[in-house]
């Protein structure tokens, strides 16, 4: 079942649309790919689209080698789940954003203000 998961989060970040699973017995959200609940342990969940929406719950900023800003924090989507997130322009908590697809072959969420 967890190939089947990851396959179908595959077929959705290619189409720009961002997955996360729903438990279909107790109703808990969750966005990271596994083949069970983290609440319950139920096998029984479902991949769901989201709409992408959300606000910001943390934010960091740091630089790289070559000394350009990211932004990186998570996010608190609309569907009851939070994600690790990478963030296209300095955000503040708080901030509603939405989700932006980049990259060209493989498709990478970010996320911009709305």
């Amino acid at each position: 079942m967890f190939e089947e998961i990851k396959k179908k989060y595959q077929e959705m970040f290619g189409n720009e649309k961002l997955p996360y699973l729903k438990c279909t017995r107790c109703g808990h959200s969750f966005y990271y790919p596994r083949d069970y609940c983290p609440k319950c342990r139920s096998r029984e969940l479902e991949v769901r689209e989201s709409r992408g929406v959300g606000s910001v719950f943390s934010m960091t900023k740091f630089r790289d080698r070559d000394n350009k800003e990211i932004y990186y924090g998570i996010v608190e989507l609309e569907e009851g789940f939070r994600m690790y997130a990478n963030f296209i322009v300095p955000v503040e908590i708080g901030d509603m954003v939405r989700v932006k697809f980049l990259g060209k072959e493989s498709k990478v969420p970010f996320f911009e203000k709305i």
